[in-house]
């Protein structure tokens, strides 16, 4: 599975002041992660010190993520939608750590075919639809959400997560603990909550099947 990580510099992430505001793990992304998440994300980057971005596109919308502004533009080009993009605190790097977006799907991979042509680095996870964490870098989780946007009627929802090379603790279970955590938070905002079939605690990973 081909992953392509898009750089956010964090020049224009800064308040007016110049100084970002300054989030615990249980604080990024609109307060979505549970005490597993806050830990896994505290582990995956070594502190407990997050950014986010901040200000606004040339649209007018703003670059923090909410619930409510992600639900909105879950049809949306990847642009305009409302991404919860992580930084560390330490302002040593200009990559995010954490870059976790949503998309409406029509469809989903088949994880039949993917477990058997997977990457060797590959992991695995019984969760909605599909769920796999690959290599260091990306994780994905597609869940059963109806919703109706501009492009029509979809049945699904992509929840991806990026991270620029060695800017993360390489814990694939810890990575799926957090979007899975946040991706939890967007299907009750989109009323799908059970039909998602994402559990408070994410399972082990499925053993490879060769």
């Amino acid at each position: 599975m081909t992953l392509v990580i898009i750089g956010v510099t964090a020049c224009s992430d800064r308040s007016e002041d110049g100084k970002p505001e300054v989030l615990s793990a249980s604080q990024v992304c609109d307060g979505t992660l549970d005490k597993a998440a806050a830990t896994a994300l505290k582990r995956l980057g070594s502190t407990n010190r997050f950014t986010e971005l901040q200000g606004t596109k040339p649209s007018g919308t703003p670059y923090k993520f909410s619930l409510e502004l992600a639900a909105k533009t879950v049809h949306e080009m990847r642009t305009e939608k409302n991404a919860c993009v992580i930084y560390k605190a330490d302002g040593k790097n200009d990559f995010p750590l954490l870059d976790i977006n949503f998309q409406a799907r029509k469809g989903h991979p088949d994880f039949a075919k993917q477990a058997k042509a997977g990457d060797s680095g590959e992991m695995f996870f019984p969760l909605g639809l599909f769920a796999s964490a690959q290599g260091e870098n990306g994780t994905s989780l597609y869940f059963a959400c109806p919703t109706e946007g501009p492009d029509g009627k979809t049945p699904y929802v992509r929840a991806e997560m990026y991270s620029g090379r060695g800017q993360v603790n390489p814990d694939g279970k810890g990575r799926m603990t957090v979007l899975n955590a946040v991706s939890r938070a967007l299907a009750k905002e989109l009323g799908c909550a059970d039909q998602a079939k994402l559990p408070a605690k994410v399972p082990d990973a499925l053993a490879a099947t060769g």
